[in-house]
């Protein structure tokens, strides 16, 4: 039992290893004695020693039922419709039938418990009312003995529901032995899935890596970027196989180590160390990318397109997430010697079109045109390049220490010469936002210099319009050059597209890559771009022609490129909490020690994406705002550095409670009126659903019709294959309910009514989003958004649903296999709740969420506000009493039989 401390986890996350007493106490014995139980659960299903366990449905007036049976597992699975359920009286009863088959020897059947854990909507009984007394049964050669398991719910709630059972024995001979026989009945309520369960199959992505010494033929077009900034090949296996690990060369590892020191970047490392960091991502983006490695497939040839089509299962989910002028190394299956480089033409719904490939390759495709390939996908270095560029000019130019500001800054005199009248506002709206106005005259008036100025920016408080106006007022009082980035082109679309009322194309340009999707971009933008309609592409400005403009918008990325040769004034950096700090470092190298920097966002949302574990832990998912904000500096909250904007504008006073309570101090202000007096904040939608129940049942609630509501619903995600996208059937029923519920709504003013467009359903894994979407489809429910928690960074809708997808309902699982991934990550967390305005409706199982202390209160919210449905969930949690119930029931599970134990 001392080895396995890391089958939990501390309710914080913590290390349970740190805690000395941890090992002896009943959280650890508790799942020690799960971990026991699923280890031995495969040989436990086994009917063994002439003795058979089968379990039947107990048929009503002839009924035919969906039943199946899965020997192997041990496992009894009944699906059935809620209004079935309903019509068997919201009850079915399951007959276990107990079968001696020895020709010679009684067997004993232990009383005791059956189930291994309680369960409101199951119980079992012995019509013979032996075993219920405690009373052993002996079975005799050739007889058998039966006991009933009976489900009942009164609300025939859609849900997915497990229940093992386990029965124990002893045979009677002069050396007896015990053994355990271990079934579980699964109950499914639900509509058929509509959706094909092609996705519950294996994964099409093998991940073999190829064998090294293959030779790759370039692209007859090589459109690929010059290298200054490689893995040093000295450095892979170190960083591969991590720092912290020994076994070669002790002279690297020193020097690794020695870069990496403190643990964190510093003034003095600045450089060093965010270059070995980088390495370390770009490494585990690599082995990431193997994942997708394909066997056995198969191309077409295109000849209008003059490219070969490679379908790529899950490629509209971006899984894996390549882009125009990618590449793909493509060999005949078996060759070990040669294979060829193809750059990646377009991507579509399920193909990716290759083109340049070695003539070589087409002249044998012709001849074989069915011959299976293996294909790899290659990592773009390019983001690497620009971030590896982007820390070496922050550091030329003499900007690390603009980048670690000291608190006595603020001793000195800060001078604001440009006042700003109410008549000067070009967004009179800010006219009654003190925040919004005291941001816009500290950045006109460049207080923060020489260090960045900060806009801390909560959900809905107007961020990117106070970025515009504070734009707006530099270009009218000065003769500044403006640089506005964000980490993505739909970020950089929002701030352009908002400027485009004030400013003339000669002003103000777009810039945007040639492997940006046409179909994302604003139409009225492309006047404003460097898009070139003659040849319908996106053409590079020459840096010398961007000084013409006052105001240049475009990615953190793409900007690098214009390192040494572009030199604005001011340099804007919305959403700078998303992006990793040296990605920001390709915006700020740019500029110099007399550049001012505004950097706007939101360190309590989504952060960087980082691979890596080696880099998290580095800092690299901690942004450049996030670190600066934790000096004290910044801290202090001294307006003439940073400002926080406290009034939201967007969501329900109800919506916003609980994250402002959690991340936000209480410090904001929900003033949004459309919200305020939406009918649809007063209405209840759940209850409109059949089937489903009020599940409030605390005295002096509050009057039901609430902005939030919550529906519990027990269920199971899948998976397909390996791959770590889960999804879960009986959430995307609910989800399709929710939305046909809020479709259906009535208000006395027709313009209230609910149109698709203005709902959202946010879910944390992007094969639920693709069967939401597909479900949705399937009843010609097109314009309903359905995204992940990345997707709905920085938007809004009238209603959010959220899908919370982990559901592993299984109180027999240990803690190390009860984790929630992405549902624990408070910053999505955050997210997800701060998207809606007026209705935000949440869908998961509540025993599960309610193991996170965040969601465990937006549940209790729920229950206080009379918007909590569906299946109850305190009496399956797992409480201390539940705890030592579940353990006096495996206790008497013999995990082991005698007989083999006395054996070895």
């Amino acid at each position: 039992m001392e080895e396995r401390c890391d089958l939990c986890i501390m309710d914080d996350d913590s290390n349970p290893n740190d805690d000395p007493a941890h090992k002896l106490s009943p959280k650890h014995i508790f799942n020690f004695m799960l971990w026991e139980y699923n280890k031995y659960r495969k040989a436990l299903v086994k009917n063994r020693h002439g003795v058979e366990l089968i379990v039947t449905v107990q048929q009503v007036n002839g009924y035919i039922y969906d039943f199946s049976t899965d020997d192997r597992k041990g496992k009894y699975t009944l699906k059935i419709t809620p209004e079935t359920l309903k019509s068997h009286h919201s009850q079915i009863e399951f007959k276990c039938t107990i079968r001696n088959n020895r020709k010679s020897m009684n067997v004993l059947i232990h009383p005791g418990y059956v189930l291994l854990f309680k369960h409101e909507y199951f119980e079992w009984y012995d019509p013979q009312n032996n075993l219920n007394n405690e009373k052993y049964v002996e079975l005799t050669p050739g007889s058998e003995y039966s006991v009933v398991v009976q489900y009942q719910d009164p609300e025939c709630n859609v849900s997915d529901m497990k229940l093992p059972l386990s029965f124990t024995f002893q045979t009677v001979e002069p050396e007896p032995h015990r053994f355990s026989i271990v079934r579980s009945i699964n109950i499914s309520v639900g509509t058929r899935d509509e959706i094909s369960n092609d996705e519950t199959g294996p994964s099409p992505f093998k991940g073999q890596p190829w064998p090294p010494g293959i030779e790759i033929m370039r692209p007859t077009k090589f459109s690929g970027h010059q290298s200054y900034y490689p893995i040093p090949p000295r450095y892979w296996k170190a960083l591969l196989y991590g720092i912290d690990c020994g076994g070669y060369d002790y002279q690297i590892l020193n020097e690794l180590r020695g870069s990496l020191q403190p643990g964190h970047v510093t003034r003095e490392n600045f450089k060093r160390f965010w270059h070995i960091v980088l390495w370390q991502e770009e490494i585990a983006q690599t082995i990431s990318l193997q994942h997708y490695n394909m066997e056995n497939v198969t191309l077409r040839h295109r000849e209008s397109e003059n490219a070969f089509a490679l379908e790529v299962p899950g490629l509209a989910e971006k899984r894996p997430s390549v882009i125009r002028t990618d590449f793909i190394d493509i060999k005949t299956v078996g060759d070990e010697h040669r294979g060829y480089r193809g750059v990646i033409k377009s991507v579509e719904d399920k193909e990716v079109l290759i083109e340049n490939i070695d003539k070589e390759f087409t002249e044998y495709w012709n001849l074989n045109p069915t011959i299976e390939m293996s294909v790899r996908f290659v990592l773009s270095r390019l983001s690497y390049e620009r971030m590896h560029q982007g820390v070496d000019q922050v550091a030329a130019n003499g900007m690390v220490p603009l980048l670690f500001p000291n608190e006595d800054l603020r001793e000195r005199t800060v001078y604001e010469r440009r006042t700003l009248n109410d008549a000067d506002f070009f967004n009179t709206a800010i006219l009654s936002n003190p925040e919004q106005r005291i941001a816009v005259s500290k950045i006109l008036n460049n207080t923060a210099k020489p260090v960045p100025y900060i806009v801390f920016g909560p959900p809905g408080t107007g961020k990117t319009v106070t970025l515009v106006e504070a734009i707006l007022q530099i270009m009218k009082k000065t003769e500044k050059k403006i640089l506005v980035c964000a980490p993505a082109n739909a970020a950089c679309d929002v701030v352009a597209e908002k400027l485009m009322r004030y400013c003339r194309k000669e002003e103000m340009i777009r810039l945007m890559s040639h492997t940006v999707d046409m179909n994302n971009i604003p139409p009225m933008l492309l006047d404003y771009s460097n898009y070139d309609k003659q040849s319908q592409e996106f053409k590079k400005v020459p840096a010398d022609e961007l000084h013409k403009y006052r105001v240049v918008i475009t990615t953190l990325i793409y900007v690098g490129q214009y390192s040494r040769k572009f030199h604005p004034d001011v340099i804007f950096i919305d959403e700078a909490a998303q992006a990793p700090e040296p990605e920001v470092c390709s915006a700020i190298g740019i500029g110099d020690k007399n550049t001012q920097i505004v950097l706007a966002g939101d360190p309590k949302q989504l952060g960087p994406s980082v691979f890596s574990k080696p880099a998290k832990r580095h800092g690299l998912e901690f942004s450049l705002l996030e670190r600066m904000m934790e000096r004290d500096l910044y801290a202090s909250g001294d307006s003439n550095y940073i400002t926080m904007l406290k009034k939201n504008f967007r969501s329900h006073e109800t919506i916003l409670e609980l994250p402002n309570k959690l991340f936000y101090g209480g410090q904001l202000e929900a003033l949004s009126a459309d919200a305020r007096d939406d009918p649809l904040a007063r209405v209840n939608v759940l209850e409109r659903i059949a089937n489903v129940q009020h599940r409030n049942k605390k005295k002096g609630s509050k009057p039901s019709g609430s902005a939030l509501e919550y529906f519990s619903l027990i269920s199971k995600e899948q998976r397909q294959g390996k791959s770590p996208s889960y999804f879960n059937p009986k959430e995307t029923e609910m989800v399709f309910k929710c939305v046909q519920a809020l479709l259906m709504l009535r208000f006395p003013d027709g313009d209230q009514n609910v149109k698709e467009e203005e709902i959202g359903i946010i879910t944390p894994y992007v094969r639920q989003v693709s069967r939401i979407r597909q479900y949705l489809n399937n009843h010609n429910i097109e314009r309903v958004e359905v995204g992940t928690t990345e997707t709905f960074q920085g938007r809004e809708k009238r209603i959010i649903i959220i899908s919370t997808v982990r559901a592993q309902k299984d109180l027999l699982l240990h803690d190390q296999k009860y984790r929630l991934g992405f549902v624990k990550q408070k910053k999505r967390f955050n997210v997800a709740l701060t998207r809606a305005k007026s209705k935000l409706i949440v869908i998961g199982c509540a025993h599960v969420l309610c193991t996170d202390k965040k969601w465990q209160q937006y549940i209790e919210f729920s229950e206080e506000l009379g918007s909590f449905y569906g299946s109850p969930y305190h009496k399956i949690i797992r409480t201390d009493e539940n705890i030592e119930d579940i353990m006096r029931r495996l206790g008497n599970v013999q995990t082991t039989d005698t007989q083999n134990a006395h054996q070895q």
